[in-house]
């Protein structure tokens, strides 16, 4: 999108605003997009008397347009963006863009759930204006605030209008993906949301195909280096090519990724990795301390803070009683009747959620929750909560769920001994029939299984989910 030069009468206004103008024009001559930002806003904010309509406008363009391939750890947000956006709102409703802005603000914060009430205030108002990218922007703050009904509306909504638009949903859920999820259209340019959503739905190399393709702003950013150096590791790893050997399709690697072992007999180990962008890394150093343990191995993505409760996105499965039939059909393929579960933070819960469920024999966790609607992060608890108003009792304690069980499957978990939070949560499970407690000594983070996985003991703990428990 162009820049949008903003108006301003040279003779109006104090001698200090003039100077500011014009070391925004100077640093947007230099092309230094971003301080010119930041006196843009600073001028809406010190000036609001003096900014018309057009002053405003240009501000919200340039705030889109810079932040538009960016993700939320990549943007800039200037101070006073939420008042300059809020003001243009108030003052000119007629325009979309103080409407969509205000949405925009939410999801560079992460806040799922306010960007998808900001987006229904502009369809509310807009509908008949809308483009196919504003039901994508709105589909997707949905899909993260675990809102799928609203998702599927949508959905129907675009496809009525345009009945030939592919969406990225579309191509995930075909199988059929496109180089770049989002599409290149004329409103739609390749961005690091399009690298990240690969790494974390697709293959790396794809993800390397777009990632050269955009910008060296871009490229040389927090998110775009930390791409990088993922594509990097797991292309030297051997990884995907063992995948491969294990009948996963590289092409094709989904959010379940399937691996047989010669050696697996009738066990099979389903493993809830999560990582989202880092789900490859993750991958690669459970995979080489997992190939060996002689189980065939289910690999499972993380589903944005779903606690994996959200069905999936690949398949087009949109609740945990698909996703459940999904691994037990999974299990059934590879000829396993004995299963056991494995899953890292997020992840620990659903290990041992599904494993109630699934008959597993055992689950092994790292530093789990065992209450997902008790956390209190900021972005988890507001997803938790929709997904627990939508499914009533889907969302449970732990322990209170496998006390009232006659023989629940036997858990393992594991926690870094100086991190109070799994610390705590793994105690609140302490003495139930089964469960058995391993703190790593001296880690105080909550990435203990790296520290599980670089001691050589995961092998170790994965053979034990499978050992008859002592009469």
């Amino acid at each position: 999108m162009p820049w949008a030069e903003p108006v301003h009468p040279a003779a109006e206004g104090p001698a200090e605003r003039r100077g500011l103008l014009v070391r925004m024009r100077q640093a947007r001559e230099g092309g230094d997009e971003a301080s010119a930002l930041q006196l843009q806003a600073e001028d809406l904010h010190r000036w609001p008397h003096l900014a018309g309509r057009a002053e405003s406008l240009a501000f919200a363009r340039a705030l889109l347009a810079f932040n538009r391939p960016r993700r939320a750890e990549d943007a800039l947000l200037p101070p006073h963006a939420a008042e300059a956006l809020t003001r243009l709102l108030a003052e000119w409703p007629e325009e979309p863009l103080g409407w969509i802005g205000l949405a925009k603000l939410a999801e560079w914060r992460g806040a799922w759930p306010e960007a998808q009430r900001h987006w229904q205030a502009v369809f509310d108002r807009f509908e008949a204006l809308a483009e196919p990218d504003w039901y994508e922007q709105f589909m997707m703050a949905s899909w993260l605030a675990h809102d799928g009904p609203g998702f599927k509306a949508l959905r129907a909504r675009l496809r009525d209008r345009w009945p030939d638009h592919e969406t990225w949903w579309d191509r995930y859920a075909s199988g059929a993906r496109s180089t770049v999820p989002g599409g290149t259209g004329r409103n739609r340019a390749p961005s690091l949301r399009d690298v990240e959503d690969l790494l974390r739905f697709g293959t790396p190399s794809e993800a390397k195909r777009v990632l050269e393709t955009l910008s060296a702003l871009d490229r040389e950013s927090a998110t775009g280096r930390a791409c990088a150096q993922i594509i990097r590791t797991v292309e030297r790893s051997g990884l995907i090519e063992d995948l491969a050997a294990g009948g996963v399709d590289p092409a094709r690697s989904g959010t379940s990724l399937v691996w047989r072992n010669p050696a697996g007999g009738d066990r099979a180990l389903i493993i809830f990795a999560g990582g989202g962008r880092g789900f490859w890394l993750l991958l690669d150093e459970l995979h080489r301390a997992l190939r060996g343990c002689g189980v065939h191995l289910i690999y499972l993505r993380d589903l944005g803070g779903s606690f994996y409760l959200a069905g999936d996105p690949d398949l087009g499965i949109a609740d945990y009683r698909g996703l459940l039939d999904l691994l037990r059909a999974q299990a059934a393929g590879l000829g396993a009747t004995r299963l056991a579960c494995l899953g890292h933070s997020s992840g620990g819960y659903a290990a041992l959620r599904y494993a109630l469920d699934l008959g597993a024999e055992a689950a092994l966790a790292f530093g789990l929750m065992t209450n997902p609607e008790t956390r209190h992060d900021p972005e988890v608890s507001p997803a938790m909560r929709a997904v627990a108003e939508r499914n009533p009792g889907l969302v449970f304690d732990l322990p209170q769920a496998y006390a009232a069980v006659a023989q629940p499957p036997r858990a393992i978990l594991c926690f870094g001994d100086g991190h109070h939070t799994d610390r705590q949560e793994a105690e609140r499970m302490h003495g139930l029939p089964g469960v058995r407690l391993v703190p790593a000594a001296g880690v105080a983070d909550h990435g203990a299984i790296r520290w599980f996985l670089r001691q050589g003991r995961v092998p170790g703990l994965v053979a034990a989910l499978f050992e008859a428990p002592p009469a």
